[in-house]
């Protein structure tokens, strides 16, 4: 091959999402390229793309340098002789192209981006582009389903051979554990639910944040549909398969970027669900200044999307706008939610939590035919007095490895300060995004049994003194950081019970 050259393997203990090279600028002249270039590499009888990046410090002119996942993925070892050449650029790079300038694209388009992404042929500055222009000009709904489908191809899909699979997706932003709630109560209606979730990025807990303080989360296909043949119910990180795996460069970009371009969450979510077999799907979409949908009328057109692109793929789904103002239960933090969660399955309090719970597990119930239209809540909280989702959540735990099985067995951070009431009032409001900001300056949820948890609710009665919420922490320095943000930020706003005294 013209321009094709064979240098010497120099693993470099670094690790990167996708396969980068590393030449010397004298080398890389040699084949015309520079850096961000795409290059191809023939290792070990396989042909894969990396991106170059050049060095005088980490290579001379004989070697090649790779990351040590690289090396890793492709059994290679210092040394190996690795043949290198320079790739033209990629066709869809004028589809992104397209998209920056507003066109529409078509399916073979779309479908060629994905395929790119999949054989890492774009770099991050182009997947960046792509997401940008997304996020600026949309997808229409022809775009978004030819999205869809590219994702679902694009990865590995679950089928479980079952005439229903029930879900349920949260656009999140909010606390609260539903799902760990939801799927024990499916589950022991005899519905399949094979809950996928993800870890937090911002927020004081994601739902496999707070399931792993009771068991493991990290499952192959092969264990997960073992798990739902055994107990009905998993409640599993979607990290570790590959579902969709293009889905998760694109969030790398999003998140790195701070966006969310509605086009592309669709897209994630309803792939996502397809891959796994969904067949009954409730989603809930919070709406509150503090998450990602501000507004109802925001909320009803995203929901009228999600409903016509479920119908595409042939997922019966059903779209509720529920309250993002306030919390979702009491806790925050992986540890503290998760044993609210074996609280309200316990029977200890029925919360607006346990209400959102039953809610949610209602739709889906009325969704599948199990209970008649407006029944389903009082079937699934049934669910919960009788203490059948609370057996049937035993053995989830216990069928994913766990060891926790009574709330009573979870253990708070041993550092502890209550955030004290200074005047007299009712409560009004909490602010969700200030209580989640606190939990983190706790230490949630990189220390797991850190967060907080509050005393009150709205409409409480306040006088001074009184506990609005006990934080939680295993460092007393991100204890008095997180009280100090509280008193500079109040969590909390209060109307007065005096106005004003006469006399």
């Amino acid at each position: 091959m013209k321009n094709t050259l064979l240098l010497k393997l120099k693993i470099l203990d670094i690790h990167a999402n996708y396969p980068i090279v590393i030449l010397h600028p004298e080398v890389a002249k040699k084949i015309h390229a520079i850096n961000l270039d795409r290059l191809s590499l023939k290792l070990n009888n396989v042909i894969t793309t990396g991106v170059l990046d050049t060095s005088e410090s980490y290579v001379d002119e004989e070697t090649v340098g790779l990351y040590k996942d690289t090396a890793i993925n492709y059994n290679l070892k210092e040394g190996d002789t690795i043949e290198v050449s320079l790739l033209p650029l990629p066709k869809a790079v004028s589809y992104i192209q397209a998209k920056i300038k507003n066109k529409t694209l078509t399916k073979e388009e779309i479908y060629e981006i994905v395929d790119n992404i999949v054989d890492n042929k774009l770099s991050d500055v182009e997947l960046s582009a792509f997401v940008t222009a997304v996020q600026i000009n949309g997808l229409n709904i022809e775009e978004t389903e030819h999205l869809c489908t590219a994702l679902v191809e694009a990865g590995d899909s679950i089928d479980f051979k079952e005439k229903m699979i029930l879900d349920k997706h949260s656009i999140g932003g909010i606390n609260g554990r539903v799902s760990m709630i939801l799927t024990p109560i499916i589950a022991s209606l005899g519905f399949k639910i094979p809950k996928t979730a993800s870890r937090s990025i911002t927020s004081a807990a994601g739902t496999a944040d707070s399931m792993e303080v009771l068991a493991p989360v990290t499952f192959t296909i092969d264990e997960i549909k073992e798990l739902i043949s055994k107990v009905n119910g998993v409640v599993a990180w979607e990290g570790k398969f590959d579902l969709c795996p293009v889905d998760n460069k694109l969030i790398d970009i999003e998140h790195a970027l701070g966006i969310n371009p509605e086009g592309i969450m669709i897209a994630s979510i309803l792939s996502k669900k397809k891959s796994i077999g969904s067949t009954h799907l409730v989603i809930d979409i919070p709406i509150g200044n503090e998450v990602k949908i501000k507004n109802k009328e925001d909320g009803v057109r995203l929901a009228k999307k999600f409903i016509e692109i479920s119908k595409f793929l042939k997922i019966n789904t059903k779209v509720l706008l529920t309250d993002g103002e306030n919390p979702t239960g009491n806790n925050f933090g992986p540890a503290l939610e998760a044993k609210e969660v074996l609280e309200i399955l316990e029977n200890k309090y029925f919360n607006n939590l346990a209400e959102k719970a039953c809610l949610l597990s209602g739709e889906l119930l009325e969704l599948a035919g199990y209970s008649k239209k407006g029944e389903g809540f009082l079937v699934a909280k049934e669910a919960i007095t009788s203490g059948k989702a609370l057996e049937k959540f035993k053995e989830i735990i216990k069928a994913q490895g766990g060891e926790i099985f009574s709330s009573s067995q979870i253990n708070f951070a041993k550092f502890k300060k209550e955030f004290v009431s200074d005047s007299e009032g009712m409560i009004k409001d909490f602010d969700v995004k200030i209580l989640t900001a606190a939990a983190n300056y706790t230490g949630a949820p990189k220390d797991i049994s850190a967060g907080l948890i509050l005393h009150k609710v709205i409409g409480d009665k306040i006088k001074p003194g009184d506990i609005i919420l006990e934080l939680y922490s295993e460092s007393q320095t991100k204890l008095n950081d997180a009280f100090d943000f509280l008193i500079e930020n109040s969590p909390y706003t209060f109307e007065q019970m005096v106005i004003e005294g006469i006399e």
